[in-house]
């Protein structure tokens, strides 16, 4: 992520030094203007110029361009250089300031992710207990309800009859499910013809 700005702030300092040389070059300080020699007629005029006077010793006007070119040269490259390094470093802190918030967000999202995932362990956990219980709670009604039906089947039809009748509906059917055919029969012999359709039909669906 560093890396990003490093190289956003290299292109900003690329930008700025290419608007500080149009600058230069504007003023009369580019490379060029700077390296070549004066002409014979302006070195002549050129202590005229500085003393406030033109060639044939007469005051130069302030308003003149020799004036405007004067107050370009006052710009001078080491000003400019300053000026350029400012920016840079402006610029730089700004990008590492954003840089330290974004890494505070990173981790604080780190920190809430790290408790989410606890939390999903806390609830798995959980679960899988909840799912051991009711394993082991079908487990024993599966053998409570064997226990049931070995004892009705020893039992006669009509007694027999007599307490599935009492039982939960969803119950008397598994009863009847681990029942034998031929004792399953017998009870349903003596029970009421409705009761003993609707467990009929439930016995089928069971099995």
């Amino acid at each position: 992520m560093k890396g990003g700005y490093r190289k956003k702030t290299l292109i900003v300092l690329a930008g700025l030094l290419g608007v500080k040389l149009a600058m230069l070059a504007m003023s009369g300080l580019g490379p060029v203007t700077a390296m070549s020699p004066l002409p014979a007629s302006a070195q002549e005029s050129a202590p005229a110029a500085q003393a406030g006077t033109d060639t044939k010793g007469a005051p130069l006007e302030s308003g003149g361009k020799d004036s405007a070119k004067d107050r370009k040269k006052e710009i001078k490259p080491g000003f400019l250089d300053i000026e350029i390094l400012q920016e840079v470093d402006k610029r730089q802190k700004e990008m590492d300031k954003r840089e330290e918030e974004l890494k505070r967000k990173e981790e604080r999202l780190n920190a809430l992710q790290a408790d989410l995932d606890k939390q999903i362990n806390e609830l798995k956990a959980a679960q899988a207990k909840i799912e051991d219980l009711i394993k082991e709670r079908g487990d024993l009604e599966d053998e409570a309800v064997k226990r049931l039906a070995k004892t009705y089947s020893s039992m006669p039809p009509e007694n027999a009859a007599a307490l599935l009748q009492q039982l939960d509906y969803a119950i008397a059917v598994r009863v009847l499910t681990n029942m034998k055919e031929r004792n399953a029969a017998r009870v349903l012999a003596v029970i009421p013809k409705d009761a003993a359709a609707k467990l009929s039909e439930g016995l089928v669906k069971k099995r």
